[in-house]
């Protein structure tokens, strides 16, 4: 194994949580909109994103301005805010144990976020696609970094543009406690990742036009760089492993690396070629982990990636079945089971989504009608939940019976927000 193989299969190794607690890591992404015309607020400038970060800091005495080229986030000791390339705002929840400390923490940070936004005539939108503005209007973040990446995926795929400026997320992260556990815990995901792109699909328009077709941000990421992006290549092999995924990250063009201060593009070199046998820094390292884009992706946790960006019903209701479908046995056996009956491959999961595209509800995968299958996971899901947290899971059955978060009846939003907001009660 090469010297860099070897680092990062170490760094994995070193993930390893030898605990068994069920503690989720969340982020969610936000579109920052006017008000009353739903274009895309931008960075610079009076009024601009930049200067709607100061005013939230403001309101954070403990916060700590992140070290950067410029100022593009903060971080408190309950979580961190970033902005993706086209000043999507994010916030990144500290792992937790408890949903209901998930909630209680995004919604502060929401109410302060909203009224620092209403002073300007702004609102945050989640969202899969950017609803309005056209992406090739919109201006990157002044960061090298993106600049590059930029110039990148314009030759390697034709999502890049859409991806970088026009589409924003929910990501999980859950732990795994031995590189067994991570080999189930990643191929379960990537088997229920069709349905949990389904489940969360909440892109109504995108640049100004209706989207007429389910996992448009789905759509969009496959266009983007196959290098990188969807599907881990060998995922179903009988033990795949840490070093299976370090050998993904080899063949991998990191895009550009550091060099003291320097930022260098590196082309289509791979990490194999660039790092030829050293070790790579810790910058290096941190970098090229960074720089993948599959669906599920390993650091010293597993970050699942697939969703939709969506409000808070529909943001714990994924954290609850991510949960109970990943941390319960099971779950876990359960998805093992099928993916051994149905000889699951990567094919298979890009079936799946073909499926859910063309189909949407009424699609059939891996020999289960959709909406049945959906109803049944809730279940099983439920069933490996603590009492308490299993009302989260609710706010998706008016998913599976409306087809869709954006086909729901705003009486329903309606009562699904006051349903959300008894559970979480004493947080109010």
């Amino acid at each position: 194994m090469s010297s860099w193989k070897d680092s990062f299969v170490a760094y994995f190794w070193k993930g390893i949580k030898a605990d068994n607690r069920a503690v989720l890591g969340v982020e969610v992404e936000h579109f920052i909109l006017q008000s009353q015309t739903r274009e895309a607020v931008t960075y610079d400038g009076d009024n601009g994103v930049r200067q709607i970060l100061g005013q939230l800091m403001k309101l954070y005495p403990a916060a700590k301005i992140l070290p950067d080229e410029d100022f593009f986030g903060f971080s408190t000791p309950e979580f961190t805010i970033t902005l993706e390339p086209a000043a999507q705002l994010e916030i990144s929840i500290a792992p937790m144990e408890s949903i209901r400390k998930v909630a209680g923490v995004y919604q502060h940070f929401r109410y302060n976020l909203d009224r620092v936004l209403a002073a300007f005539g702004y609102i945050a939108v989640t969202a899969g696609c950017q609803p309005t503005s056209h992406v090739a209007d919109l201006p990157l973040l002044p960061k090298k970094r993106y600049t590059l990446m930029d110039s990148y995926f314009r030759h390697c795929g034709t999502g890049g543009v859409e991806m970088m400026r026009g589409t924003a997320s929910v990501q999980v992260s859950i732990d795994y406690q031995s590189e067994a556990d991570f080999c189930r815990k990643i191929q379960a995901a990537y088997f229920y990742s069709p349905l949990l792109k389904l489940l969360c699909d909440n892109s109504s328009s995108f640049q100004g036009t209706n989207i007429t077709v389910p996992l448009t941000r789905t759509s969009i990421w496959r266009r983007v760089d196959p290098a990188r992006c969807g599907i881990l290549p060998h995922l179903f092999s009988h033990s795949y492993s840490f070093a299976d995924y370090a050998d993904f990250l080899g063949s991998m063009p990191p895009i550009f690396l550091k060099q003291g201060r320097r930022i260098v593009p590196t082309g289509q070199q791979t990490t194999t070629q660039l790092l030829d046998g050293r070790k790579p820094t810790v910058a290096e390292l941190s970098h090229i982990l960074s720089i993948a884009f599959p669906d599920v992706r390993l650091k010293q946790f597993l970050e699942v990636r697939v969703a939709d960006s969506v409000a808070l019903p529909f943001m714990l209701a994924y954290c609850a079945l991510i949960k109970g479908l990943l941390y319960g046995q099971e779950g876990l056996n359960y998805a093992h089971e099928q993916i051994k009956h149905h000889k699951i491959t990567d094919e298979a999961i890009l079936a799946a989504e073909d499926a859910l595209i063309q189909k949407g509800w009424k699609a059939c995968i891996y020999g289960h009608p959709v909406h049945l299958w959906a109803k049944d996971l809730l279940a099983l899901a439920r069933r490996s939940l603590p009492a308490e947290e299993q009302p989260f899971l609710d706010a998706f059955y008016p998913v599976v019976t409306y087809g869709g978060i954006v086909h729901i009846p705003a009486d329903i939003r309606i009562e699904l927000e006051r349903q959300n907001s008894k559970i979480l009660e004493p947080l109010v």
